[in-house]
């Protein structure tokens, strides 16, 4: 992503992935890491989810819906009733029952696999740049322990 890098730029992003299929983490983990981003976490479950993201705070968080213990829109709201954070959905789910609620908690993006790393990043970007938009004046600052 060098190439053409814009202010919206994911490069040096941190981000937490929240998937309970290990083959699709590998996969997230390497395209996230080729655009520059750094994977400071991951969950296999909801409820890790949760601990995972609020300990590591990232600037964004990729999240299933379909994960054991605790789904991922349970999660989601969770986490983003105790921390501001780009937060996006990827999920096998193209259900609009599923999309409304995303959306009412406060989603920052939906994306349904499978998708193409090239399409996910540009995909997760203008996630970013939005959320950035409506939440420039609320968002805390990351704390490294």
């Amino acid at each position: 992503m060098s190439e053409g890098q814009s202010a919206t730029s994911l490069s040096g992003k941190r981000v937490v992935l929240c998937e309970d299929e290990a083959v699709e983490v590998m996969h997230l983990r390497y395209a996230l890491r080729q655009a520059g981003l750094f994977v400071v976490g991951s969950a296999h479950t909801g409820e890790k989810a949760v601990q995972v993201v609020l300990h590591t705070r990232p600037e964004l968080v990729l999240m299933d819906i379909k994960m054991p213990v605790m789904d991922g829109l349970d999660a989601a709201e969770q986490i983003l009733s105790e921390y501001p954070v780009c937060m996006v959905i990827l999920t096998a789910y193209d259900d609009k029952e599923y999309r409304a609620r995303a959306k009412a908690i406060g989603v920052s993006s939906y994306l349904v696999k499978p998708i193409q790393a090239a399409a996910l990043l540009r995909q997760l970007e203008e996630a970013f740049a939005l959320y950035n938009a409506t939440h420039e004046q609320t968002r805390p600052p990351h704390s490294p322990d």
